[in-house]
C-alpha cells in the first residue's frame, strides 16, 4: 500500500536544516524535548568540474519549557551541528546554530535573548525553502554562513520582541557586537595584515498579516552598521558603512501548495559576482525572487525558484544576476526525505565583463530523529 503523508508535514520536514524534537519528559509545569536531523548531501556548483562540496552533518537540539503563573512561560533552546567536513573553508566543523532563552506572556508577547532567528527572517522566511542552494535575491544567507553577522538568518547576540494576535504579527530585534568577515591588507611597512569586520549595532523591524484564506503579506527593514578598524575596506565594506535591506513580500499556502514572492532593496547586503563565489564584494542592488511548490500526499514535492538581482552601479559594481532552480523531494516516511536540486546562474554585463553562466546541482538525504 502506498504511503500517505499529510502535505503539511511534508512541507515542514523537507526543510532539512530544521531539526525536529520529541518530548522526553513532561509534567504540569515542565517540559523537556530533544531531537535532531542527520543530513547527507553533495553539491557540484559547476557540472563537469572537479569541485564537489558536502555539508554532511548531524544536528542536535535540546528544548526546555516551564509554566509560570498568570499566563507566563519560560523556555530555552540550544541547537548545534557537527559537520564531517565544513564546506566553508577555515570554519570549525562544530557550530552553534541556536542558543536562546525566552520569556512569554499570552497577552503581551515574547522577549527572547541569544542566537535566534531574527525579526528580519520572520518575513524573509517566505523564501527560505530551497534544499541545496540558498535564496539569492532575499539576502538571508548572503554571508555564505547562517546569516549571523548581519542578522538576516540565525542572528548572533540578539534581543527580540514578538507579538501575534488575530493574524497580525509584529517583531523587532536589536543586535549587539559580533564578528563578520576577515580580509587582508598591507600596512605601512608593506607587511600583510588581517582585519575583521565587526558589528557596531544591528536592528530590524518586521510586520505581517495572515489572512484566513492562507495569504500572508508583510514588510521588514534591517540595518547593520559595521566597524573596520585597520583596513581601508573588507570585501567592499568600509568603516561606518551600513548594510540595509527593505523587504516586502507575500506568500499563499493552501493544502500542499505554496507560492511566494519577495522584493528587496538592499545596500551592501547582496554579494556581487556569481552566487557563492569566494570573497565577492558587498554591493547595492534591487532584487526580486519567486518560489512555488506542491506537496502531494504520496510524499512527492516538486518545486521551482527564480531570482533577479540588479546591481545599481555604486562603486563600479553594475550588471545583473539571475538564479534558477528546480527540485524534487520525496518523503519515504514523515522522517526520511530525499531531495534532488539543479540550479543555473547567469551573470550579465557585470562591471563591464562578458556574461557568464554556470549550471550545477546535487542531492540531500535527511533523516529526522
Amino acid at each position: 500500500m502506498k504511503l500517505k503523508i499529510s502535505s503539511a508535514i511534508i512541507s515542514t520536514l523537507l526543510l532539512a536544516g530544521q531539526a525536529s524534537a520529541i518530548t522526553l519528559y513532561e509534567d504540569e509545569q515542565n517540559k523537556f524535548d530533544v531531537g535532531g536531523v542527520f543530513v547527507l548531501d553533495a553539491f557540484q556548483p559547476v557540472w563537469g568540474e572537479d569541485d564537489i562540496f558536502s555539508a554532511t552533518r548531524s544536528i542536535l537540539n535540546l528544548g526546555f519549557e516551564r509554566q509560570l503563573q498568570y499566563g507566563w512561560t519560560l523556555d530555552a533552546k540550544f541547537e548545534w551541528d557537527q559537520f564531517l567536513n565544513n564546506p566553508t573553508s577555515g570554519s570549525s566543523n562544530f557550530r552553534n546554530r541556536l542558543g536562546y532563552v525566552t520569556i512569554n506572556n499570552d497577552e503581551l508577547g515574547s522577549l527572547r535573548f541569544g542566537k535566534q532567528w531574527s525579526a528580519y527572517h520572520d518575513l524573509a522566511r517566505y523564501m527560505d525553502n530551497l534544499i541545496i542552494i540558498d535564496p539569492d535575491a532575499t539576502p538571508i544567507y548572503s554571508e555564505g554562513t547562517d546569516g549571523g553577522f548581519a542578522a538576516t538568518g540565525r542572528g548572533d547576540n540578539l534581543v527580540a520582541y514578538r507579538y501575534s494576535n488575530s493574524g497580525v504579527n509584529v517583531s523587532a530585534h536589536y543586535g549587539f557586537t559580533s564578528n563578520g568577515e576577515s580580509g587582508s591588507f598591507e600596512d605601512e611597512n608593506n607587511q600583510v595584515q588581517s582585519d575583521t569586520v565587526k558589528r557596531d549595532y544591528n536592528y530590524a523591524l518586521s510586520t505581517s498579516y495572515d489572512f484566513d484564506s492562507g495569504l500572508s503579506l508583510g514588510v521588514a527593514y534591517l540595518e547593520n552598521k559595521v566597524e573596520v578598524a585597520q583596513a581601508s575596506e573588507v570585501n567592499g565594506l568600509e568603516d561606518g558603512d551600513k548594510q540595509t535591506a527593505l523587504t516586502v513580500g507575500g506568500q499563499y499556502v493552501a493544502g500542499g501548495l505554496k507560492v511566494a514572492a519577495v522584493y528587496t532593496k538592499g545596500e551592501n547586503i547582496h554579494k556581487a559576482g556569481l552566487q557563492g563565489a569566494p570573497r565577492a564584494e558587498w554591493a547595492d542592488a534591487n532584487a526580486v525572487d519567486v518560489y512555488a511548490h506542491y506537496a502531494f500526499g504520496s510524499g512527492l514535492r516538486p518545486y521551482a525558484y527564480a531570482s533577479h538581482v540588479d546591481f545599481d552601479g555604486e562603486n563600479g559594481v553594475d550588471g545583473d544576476r539571475q538564479v534558477y532552480a528546480v527540485g524534487l523531494s520525496y518523503a519515504f516516511t514523515p522522517k526520511t526525505v530525499l531531495s534532488f536540486e539543479a540550479k543555473r546562474n547567469e551573470l550579465n554585463e557585470f562591471s563591464g565583463e562578458p556574461g557568464r553562466t554556470d549550471n550545477g546541482g546535487g542531492f540531500n538525504f535527511a533523516y529526522v530523529f
